[in-house]
């Protein structure tokens, strides 16, 4: 990727453009998202010198470079679509609080480290998860897509779930 090899950002694209367009969806919806989506991966080929394997995982850099474009998208949403300096006027009687799945930079750190240890796990599994909760497919359509057995997938996913649950709670224990 950083040699600028031609399948390199295909191949970068195939293994994290699910995250990258998941992370994108949550925050600007999915009208926007692949928008989102095309200008990270357009960022990261083009500043490719900058990344350095010995500083972080490529997923982590590429998540680092989806927070600023997703700011930036919101950013130039507000802009364009402000009236008004006056909070009561542009929000009227609505809601101020986060929508409950709002991607704050604390949940974009809680899936970053979970796309860790997704990266640990290694595939089918890696796979069948990001299908089943970054692209939102039902278990028959992963089974589908993939060629595998329905009962195959329900199996990968429960125990991929109690091994990510049992690592993440194994890294959050607070310390003695």
């Amino acid at each position: 990727f950083v040699a600028g090899e031609p399948d390199a950002l295909h191949s970068v694209y195939e293994r994290w453009g699910g995250l990258i367009h998941g992370l994108a969806a949550k925050s600007v919806g999915h009208g926007d998202a692949d928008d989102v989506t095309q200008q990270v991966f357009v960022s990261a080929w083009q500043s490719r010198a900058r990344y350095h394997v010995d500083q972080a995982p490529l997923g982590a850099w590429l998540v680092g470079i989806a927070r600023h474009r997703i700011a930036d998208h919101l950013g130039h949403r507000h802009r364009k679509h402000e009236v008004s300096a006056d909070p009561d006027v542009l929000l009227g009687n609505l809601d101020r609080r986060p929508a409950p799945n709002a991607m704050t930079p604390e949940r974009i750190d809680q899936l970053l480290l979970l796309w860790e240890e997704l990266e640990l796990i290694g595939n089918p599994q890696r796979q069948i998860m990001i299908l089943a909760y970054f692209e939102d497919f039902t278990h028959a359509q992963i089974s589908e897509h993939l060629d595998i057995p329905l009962g195959t997938v329900n199996s990968h996913i429960a125990r991929t779930l109690r091994r990510l649950i049992t690592r993440l709670e194994g890294e959050h224990a607070p310390s003695t």
